[in-house]
């Protein structure tokens, strides 16, 4: 690309009228006062943590719902109007938040607990190092850390089903046990956020009893809450008379009819307004929502598929090339597939659970569809588009032969 074209983008950009006035509102970082539709939740975790203003120790919180429904917002309001009061009556709990999917291993989510929690630079005994420990001896030090200063804590993880897919529940299960041994002298206290429902599924018996003291679904969005909600955004974020009352409405049905994705919803109308701009146009319409639409649905899958493991590709060209769609035939394919480029392939088993990480993710869906006496089965449809799911492959070249015989 010529330096003049780049001139000339960068030239547009200072010169071009901008539709948005502060862009930070139409980002993922950005956290209202008080979110709308969320009353009871608010009140509920308020209650849990509020114990803890006393010195006892708050009920283990699981927050369960899919992305976008207003989950870790909630949460860090809640934490930071209880910080100030805490601060404010001269008690002191210390809140660690976490978010496991960022931190990606087990072994880094306790690293930054201690950093959180000053461990490191406070207490040379019990650091814990970037590496080099196990996670039994690092977890030990937290919790000397804990029980020597009598110390009352509060750990949110984000994204708790990230951690335990990746490391399993051992973490978990040394913090829930560990107020048995700190005979009340201090405490922890867990607060799991989930996007899965199923978690607790996955975990041990005896975490998932003390884990899930208390539970709060949030339920997705309907479409007349979020079209409240983008409009309270667009007061914020856009200069006047920008955004017309049909771009709003259809940005909301289109992230109501997606798991009532408020999230998603906010970056359509951010999106929408970047292609508005860049077309110099003085208002938002509603033909550059579905240019956005387009936009962002392409641009994710197309990164998702394009940066896989070769078998989560070829598990989706399984499913693809299936008639059926039930995990039987999938796992068929998918074998022969391997066979096909001279690929070992991986356990059924392995296959169910990259089909239900893809059903997380929105390549696919999976429904339990009843079959009378032959009883109940799993349907398997990728979600997707074949033409992205043969653009993100073409260049690979172990899957470029097989990627054009799908139709």
């Amino acid at each position: 690309m010529s330096d003049d074209i780049l001139d000339n983008i960068f030239e547009n950009a200072v010169k071009g009228k901008s539709l948005i006035k502060n862009r930070k509102i139409l980002t993922i970082d950005y956290i209202p006062q008080k979110l709308q539709f969320r009353d009871e939740e608010t009140t509920t975790i308020a209650q849990t943590l509020s114990v803890s203003l006393k010195g006892a120790r708050p009920s283990n919180l699981l927050l369960f719902g899919k992305p976008g429904t207003g989950k870790t917002a909630v949460v860090k309001n809640v934490i930071n109007k209880f910080k100030e009061k805490s601060t404010e009556l001269g008690v002191e709990v210390i809140v660690v938040f976490i978010n496991a999917k960022i931190a990606n291993t087990a072994y880094k989510v306790l690293y930054e607990i201690a950093e959180e929690m000053n461990i490191n630079k406070t207490d040379k005994k019990n650091q814990v190092y970037f590496t080099g420990l196990s996670l039994g001896e690092a977890t030990n030090r937290i919790l000397d850390f804990i029980k020597k200063r009598q110390l009352h804590a509060i750990f949110v993880i984000d994204e708790i089903d990230s951690l335990v897919d990746k490391n399993g529940d051992d973490i978990l299960y040394n913090f829930t046990r560990a107020n048995e041994h700190f005979q009340e002298v201090g405490f922890i206290s867990i607060i799991g956020i989930s996007n899965s429902l199923t978690f607790k599924d996955k975990l041990d018996p005896r975490v998932r009893s003390s884990l899930s003291e208390e539970e709060i679904v949030f339920n997705p969005y309907k479409i007349h809450q979020l079209q409240k909600i983008l409009s309270e955004r667009v007061k914020l974020a856009f200069h006047d008379d920008v955004v017309t009352d049909g771009t709003i409405n259809l940005c909301a049905a289109i992230a109501g009819k997606d798991n009532g994705d408020a999230r998603k919803a906010i970056d359509l109308l951010r999106v929408a307004a970047e292609i508005a701009e860049i077309d110099k146009d003085t208002k938002v319409y509603e033909k550059y929502i579905r240019l956005a639409q387009h936009k962002i649905e392409k641009d994710t899958n197309f990164e998702i598929i394009k940066n896989s493991t070769t078998h989560t590709k070829i598990v989706l060209l399984a499913i693809a090339k299936s008639k059926n769609g039930n995990t039987g035939e999938v796992y068929e394919i998918y074998s022969s597939l391997c066979k096909h480029i001279d690929n070992e392939s991986l356990t059924q088993r392995r296959i169910t659970q990259i089909i239900n990480e893809l059903d997380q993710l929105g390549l696919i869906s999976t429904n339990i569809v009843n079959q009378g006496r032959y009883g109940r089965s799993q349907k398997i449809k990728i979600t997707i588009p074949i033409s992205t799911l043969k653009e993100a492959l073409i260049d690979d070249h172990l899957l470029s032969t097989i990627t054009t015989t799908i139709d």
